[in-house]
């Protein structure tokens, strides 16, 4: 879970690793001790004087027979010996060269086996170079690339099985491996092709399976531009024969957040450390060479030896334990069904666990730290994963495909959690939670992250996307069904049909409302193109496409689709087209004829999304006009793609639609729009008719009215606003700030739409209007005027604040309270009464803080502490401040810890954000995944904002050093320090770094430019007419 090209970080060179990287030289590389050493040694002379001139030619003959015996026994020890292939990851693409990690690690098991020894290390470097240049020469040639150099690996091999046997030695965090890979083989050739990166390879070998005989291997190098290692073969691999390779290797278990790297905690006063792996998309090859492309499907047997005071976890179950003498044990696990490298995982950690056992016999745990466990922080997260388990096998008609599933929370991690099949592993914020001290909200996550990451055991792990470009056939299902399986756990909650609206489709519509956006399905190249399809399009606009699908398909043969398309491509890969195939039959089979291909292609292959707007015709009664056009936030930015400008962009739309007036609204009727412009007859259209397009929000678009019909449903809005489904006032006030922003609508219509929500009574329509304020708001907190946009926002609070009051103390009372919309409902309202300045408000926040630090008992309602915390700091003194920063630092609840570490970012003294901005830096003070949210919401904070561009531009090397590589974090970064800029100059600024930057991250660099632009575009046209308006408005 984020996006942008990678930067190289090597191992830092030690006196030691130098000291052993000659050593090794020395003792493998020439010749063994021993009397033969002594016999290719240099000797004396014999001379005239101790020799007879008569005896000389035969003590000659004898010298050389010696000398020739010598040479022949050298030449049969080294032709045994392994061979050395000492190219390191990151150096040159050639053999002979020695890698940075040389003698680190220790061999792992069956190290003395012997393996072919290449034979450009007896011909010497110099030959071996001279073979490459002319191989490349030929490649030349031909025309061709060679196999090393493709964006993706060659087809001529598939790997069948991997048998992993890995070391990890925690006290000096490295790790060895011996890895047999079974081959099949497609097509001849001499070349196997396959992933490694940032390893050291030791020793290969090749052998045809059943028979004796090895393949010599000729040589071997690294290729870094595509992270392959590459083994030349002296002759060709037979078409439809199995070979087995084996690679030894070492590596460093590393201190970040890819591949396979160490964590920390402490524990009674003591650092403890763990060592996990992150995989997805492509950085298994850093932990062992493999085929690292989510096509090359096999099977695994994994085994992992480790110090006998940890324990070691896998995809599977351990199979049998293997303990030896010295403290050391070796644990071996079953075998894996067909997967790919990119959720195989492991973990050696001193974790306890508690367990539970599903209705078929699933066994589920929960490993964490002792303390954590102890206190039984993960015992929800525990129950519901086994509920939900038992629930996605009764919705897909699938069974979970492992005997077991472990949940393991992990102190660092760079996303929330990852799917890894058997051995989820999640960051202990989305995961761990206490009732005591844990808001709706934070259960909430909680749940959300867990729901998404069990649908992946279905939807990605045993149904896999051929390759990256459709990743969202996983990360949409996964995100959709956070709502639907929500729903399953608490069905008063209404998550996937009203939540769903404002924490998926209306902010994924701000996103992909840029011209730089692009299309849920896009074209995957090279390995630094894979990174940036994990965005939220994909996640997002995928689950938003899928709930339209599943609404205009009817529910039910929906999911009839799905179970056929779970079984038909279960332990193998789907392309979006085998579900689109799937579902049109499901279709066919309840006597309804769809083309889903036809259809959804537009909606995944193009990017963006259409505005529809309905127009009265004022000629013929009952006739309405239904145009379409590519909504786009800023019309002045050039397309992405020059040769296709907006113009060109068709949908076919499902369009919902209804008629209503002051008492009654119609039942909704479905029209399919495929053309720019199409009129249509709506029946029972009268003068003071209405019309509602988008019933409920299931289609992924906007939708426009004429300012007669904005007129009549802010009327409807203002007498009888429950006439219009909650879901459809919610969307209206989304729809409407959204189309002002863009300059469809008149900068008065939302500002007009929200007066009614003095009478609103449910949390969505709230919620929509909070998230659509937001963006309107920092457009404005710096502007001289400000306090008329604030002080109209607190007019339309102060009754429903009023109304509603603050919620009591409930630490006694059960987390999940009676009535999830009611305290959602008053949270909303507290936070934006707080926000905007309500006096009384400001008072209550700081009245609860007072009495915390006074008694030291922390009495601040669950559900508002966030807000609390955030108010308190921005309006009372630095005592304030650095009490809270005392709170983050002694608490040991991972909920806590987190709204403690933002409310610091709201203090209004600069020279408090920038210490906090540079502490965000120290790994021992704010983990690596929480400093990117502290850089973020000091950017919010208008006070701050300049401070984090600075901060931003300054520590850019660091930052892309961290984060570089890590899916979503850069894409996040960049996006949430650049957001809110709006003025010409911080246009130029941008602009200027964007030119002298070094590292990745060009296309959210790209969004950033159009964003800030959109921004400085709504200063200049719209924000005089909106002032002038409040200020109308306010006087009346």
């Amino acid at each position: 879970m984020a996006l942008e090209e990678k930067r190289e970080k090597r191992p830092p060179v030690t006196p030691m690793m130098i000291e052993e990287e000659a050593a090794l030289r020395n003792g493998s590389r020439g010749l063994p001790p021993g009397p033969w050493a002594e016999a290719a040694g240099p000797r004396p002379r014999t001379t005239e004087r101790h020799i007879a001139v008569h005896k000389r030619l035969v003590l000659g003959f004898a010298v050389s027979i010696l000398a020739l015996l010598a040479v022949t026994m050298i030449a049969v020890l080294l032709s045994v010996r392994f061979e050395e292939c000492g190219a390191a990851a990151d150096g040159p693409p050639r053999a002979g060269g020695n890698g940075s990690l040389s003698g680190v690690a220790r061999q792992p098991p069956g190290a003395g086996q012997p393996l072919d020894r290449p034979e450009e290390e007896a011909r010497g470097g110099e030959a071996a170079e001279e073979e490459e240049e002319e191989e490349e020469e030929e490649w030349q040639r031909r025309r061709e690339l060679p196999p090393w150099a493709r964006p993706r690996l060659p087809r001529h091999l598939r790997p069948l099985h991997y048998n992993l046997m890995l070391s990890a030695f925690m006290e000096n965090f490295t790790f060895s491996g011996e890895v047999n890979v079974q081959l099949e083989v497609r097509n001849a050739s001499r070349y196997i092709v396959l992933h490694a990166h940032r390893m050291h390879i030791e020793a290969v070998r090749v052998a045809e399976d059943k028979l004796a005989g090895g393949v010599r291997v000729a040589r071997t190098f690294f290729y870094p531009q595509t992270q392959v290692f590459v083994v030349v073969l002296n002759r060709s691999l037979e078409v439809q024969r199995s070979y087995n390779l084996k690679i030894i290797y070492n590596a460093l278990i590393e201190n970040e957040l890819l591949g396979f790297f160490r964590s920390s905690y402490v524990l009674h006063g003591e650092r403890r450390f763990l060592g996990v792996t992150q995989f997805s998309p492509t950085h298994a090859r850093k932990a062992f060479p493999c085929f690292d492309e989510p096509i090359y499907k096999a099977t695994f047997k994994i085994s992992i030896r480790h110090q006998a005071t940890y324990l070691s976890l896998s995809n599977m179950p351990v199979e049998t334990s293997v303990f030896e003498e010295d403290g050391w044990v070796t644990d071996h696990f079953s075998q894996t069904p067909l997967m790919s490298t990119y959720y195989l995982a492991w973990a050696v950690c001193n974790f306890t666990y508690r367990e539970t056992v599903t209705k078929s016999g699933v066994v589920v745990r929960l490993y964490a730290r002792p303390d954590a466990i102890r206190r039984g922080s993960g015992d929800y997260a525990l129950n519901i994963t086994r509920r939900l388990i038992e629930f996605y096998e009764d919705y897909f008609k699938v069974p979970y495909s492992l005997p077991k599933l472990d949940l393991l929370a992990v102190p660092k991690h760079p996303y929330a959690a990852m799917e890894n099949w058997g051995l989820s592993v999640f960051v202990e914020q989305r995961i761990l939670l206490d009732p005591s001290i844990s808001s709706i909200l934070y259960l909430l996550d909680v749940t959300m992250v867990i729901v998404h990451e069990l649908c992946h055991q279905w939807f990605g792990d045993l149904v896999t996307p051929v390759w990256w470009e459709d990743v969202w056939l996983k990360e949409g299902f996964a995100h959709y069904f956070e709502f639907v399986g929500t729903d399953y756990l608490y069905p008063g909650w209404n998550m996937e049909k009203q939540r769903f609206l404002t924490d998926v489709l209306h902010e994924v519509m701000l996103l992909d409302g840029l011209a730089s956006s692009h299309p849920v399905s896009q074209e995957v190249q090279q390995a630094s193109d894979i990174d940036r399809v994990f965005d939220w399009i994909a996640y997002k606009k995928g689950a938003a496409l899928i709930r339209m699908l599943a609404s205009f398909m009817g529910h039910s043969v929906f999911q009839m689709g799905l179970q056929d398309y779970l079984t038909i491509h279960k332990y193998g890969n789907a392309a979006r087209n085998d579900l689109w195939n799937t579902l049109s039959k499901a279709l066919k089979r309840v006597g309804k004829s769809v083309n889903i291909q036809e259809v959804m292609d537009q909606w995944t292959l193009q990017m963006g999304y259409p505005v529809i707007t309905i127009l009265g015709n004022e000629t013929t009664d009952n006739i309405i006009i239904i145009s379409q056009e590519r909504f786009v936030y800023d019309s002045d930015t050039k397309p992405k793609d020059p040769a296709r400008g907006d113009n060109s962009y068709l949908w076919q739309i499902p369009l919902t639609i209804a008629v209503g007036n002051t008492s009654h609204i119609s039942s909704e009727a479905i029209i399919w729009v495929s053309n720019k412009s199409e009129h249509h007859r709506i029946p029972a259209l009268e003068e003071a008719s209405w019309l509602l397009g988008n019933i409920n929000q299931t289609g992924y678009f906007r939708v426009n009215y004429d300012i007669r019909n904005w007129k009549l449903l802010i009327n409807q809005l203002t007498r009888n606003h429950e006439v219009i489904s909650v879901s459809n006032r919610a969307g209206l006030i989304d729809d409407a700030f959204n189309l002002a922003r863009a300059g469809y609508l008149p900068q008065n219509i939302p500002l007009e739409i929200m007066r009614y929500l003095s009478e609103e009574k449910d949390f969505l329509p709230w919620h929509a209007a909070s998230r659509a304020l937001y963006p309107l708001d920092k457009l404005l907190d710096r502007t001289e005027n400000y306090n008329i946009f604030n002080e109209y926002i607190l007019r339309q609070v102060a009754s429903m604040y009023l109304k509603l009051g603050w919620p009591t103390n409930n630490l006694n009372k059960s987390l999940v309270q009676a009535s999830y919309q009611h305290e959602e409902l008053r949270r909303e309202v507290i936070m934006l009464a707080c926000s905007f300045g309500n006096k009384h408000c400001h008072q209550q926040a700081a009245t609860l803080i007072s009495d915390w630090i006074s008694s030291n008992r922390n009495r601040i309602p669950l559900n508002v502490r966030d807000i609390v915390y955030c108010t308190g700091v921005s309006l009372m003194d630095e005592d304030v401040w650095e009490f809270i920063w005392m709170k983050f630092h002694s608490t040991t609840a991972v909920s806590e810890k987190k709204i403690l570490l933002e409310a610091l970012t709201c203090s209004d003294d600069r020279n408090l954000l920038n210490r906090l901005l540079n502490l965000s830096l120290n790994s021992e003070v704010v983990l690596d995944q929480d400093a990117i949210d502290v850089i973020i919401h000091v950017a919010r904070n208008p006070h701050g904002r300049d401070l984090a561009w600075k901060f931003f531009r300054e520590k850019w090397k660091i930052l892309n050093a961290r984060y570089g590589e890590a899916l979503f974090m850069n894409s996040k970064l960049v996006s949430g320090v650049t957001e809110f800029l709006n003025t010409e100059g911080e246009l130029r600024e941008l602009k200027n770094f964007i030119k002298s930057y070094e590292g990745g991250a060009a296309v959210s660099f790209s969004r950033a430019v159009e964003t800030v632009e959109a921004n400085v575009r709504w200063q200049r046209l719209y924000k005089e007419e909106l002032f002038q308006w409040l200020r109308k408005s306010l006087t009346q």
